[in-house]
């Protein structure tokens, strides 16, 4: 089946991952805007306790920040920009182990980060400012996966979480 969000608050697990791979397709309506949190530890302040997989149309953007599709949101740019068009499914691999994250998104490898870089609250291991109130080398290494809503449709479809 394929899961919507179109508004109504975010969709969380039941339980917690630590090291794991998520593997999934979305596909994105024009101007949305969704992410994908992982390792989340308070539900209601998911913002500051997890880590966000930024899910959003920058389809033809030239260049591409910490806030566009495959950014971890406000600290890391992707390596490019790989996202489909609008209507289109892209197909992602998250894989946390330990301080390390990678992602993969329509076969191209965007992001490699290691937490333990991220020494600083509010900052980012280049200098440039985050919003972040906990360093990443200091916030859990475990919670729960989660899609955002921002109120613009977008589509989840083969969701697999494999533990390590």
């Amino acid at each position: 089946g394929v899961l919507t969000r179109k508004g109504g608050g975010d969709i969380w697990t039941d339980e917690q991952f630590g090291d794991f791979t998520l593997e999934l397709e979305f596909k994105l309506a024009e101007q949305s805007n969704s992410g994908i949190f992982f390792r989340t530890g308070d539900l209601k302040d998911a913002v500051q306790t997890g880590i966000e997989l930024q899910v959003l149309d920058s389809f033809g953007k030239a260049e591409v920040d910490k806030h566009d599709c495959g950014a971890i949101y406000d600290c890391l740019a992707p390596a490019k920009n790989a996202v489909k068009k609008p209507g289109e499914w892209n197909h992602v691999v998250l894989a946390c182990r330990g301080p390390h994250i990678t992602a993969v998104m329509n076969g191209e490898r965007i992001i490699e980060m290691n937490l333990d870089e991220w020494t600083e609250p509010g900052k980012n291991p280049d200098r440039s400012p985050n919003k972040f109130k906990t360093a990443f080398k200091d916030m859990p290494r475990a919670g729960y996966i989660g899609f955002q809503d921002h109120g613009k449709p977008v589509c989840y479809r083969c969701v697999r979480i494999k533990p390590q």
